[in-house]
């Protein structure tokens, strides 16, 4: 297998306008695992990045379109689009260009896997029908907007993404907010026939007050979806997926056929 030249992370563009960060492995072993992030929150994955790379993955953490250094108008488009764009680029070019050295790194491209938390749920679950994805790991997801959480209902999500964050997150209108939940353009719950749960494993709390964890069961029942619900353990981030426990297990249904 061919040894990567980069032991860093760096910067590249998929589809023009999707700017992401990169981790290549010590040894490209085909695995793609594409980050799907939770919202509003800083771009800052990178020890999610080293942690996969050391899973021997090609990591890689994209902004979603109108978000932080991302062209494009936020919410104009699901974001799971943005994903989808990320993973057809990567097929289609089998490289990735380095935007600081000026170079296109070969990329092996035989399995993909996608990694959502909260808000990047619905851009991972969306997205099982490619048939390049294999598997799908989803953080405590958003699978219903009309289910609100007690610490952040959707008025208070949308003001404070919008305030506390200033520009980083540019919808070409305010009221391009309320499409996530007055419509079911980025909805799993309203996609269930389209997701293929076999590829789907969910970890969640019964106590996250932020994304309830009440729509995992029926949506796990439509979807035919995977789940692991703790008792305890709050709103789950990507900072959890490393601990050896919650490795464990999903690293066993990653290795599922």
């Amino acid at each position: 297998m061919r040894k990567s030249r980069h032991q860093n992370i760096f910067r590249t563009r998929f589809a023009n306008d999707i700017v992401a960060e990169v981790m290549f492995p010590e040894r490209q072993t085909g695995k793609i695992a594409i980050i799907a992030s939770g919202l509003p929150s800083s771009p800052v994955k990178k020890e999610t990045l080293q942690f996969l790379a050391a899973q021997g993955y090609v990591a890689i953490f994209p902004r979603y379109r109108g978000t932080w250094e991302s062209e494009g108008n936020f919410l104009e488009h699901s974001p799971a689009k943005d994903i989808e764009d990320v993973i057809i680029d990567l097929v289609k070019k089998k490289s990735i260009y380095n935007l600081a050295t000026n170079e296109k790194e070969p990329v092996r491209v035989s399995v993909v896997h996608l990694f959502g938390g909260s808000f990047g749920g619905p851009a991972v679950l969306l997205n099982t029908d490619l048939p390049i994805v294999k598997k799908v790991v989803a953080l405590s997801p958003v699978l219903d907007w009309s289910v609100e959480g007690k610490d952040e209902p959707f008025d208070f999500f949308v003001r404070y993404s919008r305030e506390g964050f200033g520009g980083a997150f540019r919808p070409r209108h305010i009221k391009d907010w309320q499409k996530l939940i007055k419509t079911d353009f980025y909805n799993p719950i309203a996609h269930t026939a389209k997701i293929d749960g076999r590829k789907v494993f969910i970890i969640h709390s019964k106590d996250d007050t932020n994304v309830p964890y009440e729509p995992v069961i029926p949506f796990a029942q439509k979807t035919g979806a995977t789940y692991y619900l703790k008792p305890k353990g709050g709103h789950r981030s990507f900072a959890y997926m490393s601990h050896k426990f919650y490795w464990k297990k999903i690293g066993k249904f990653l290795q599922t056929k």
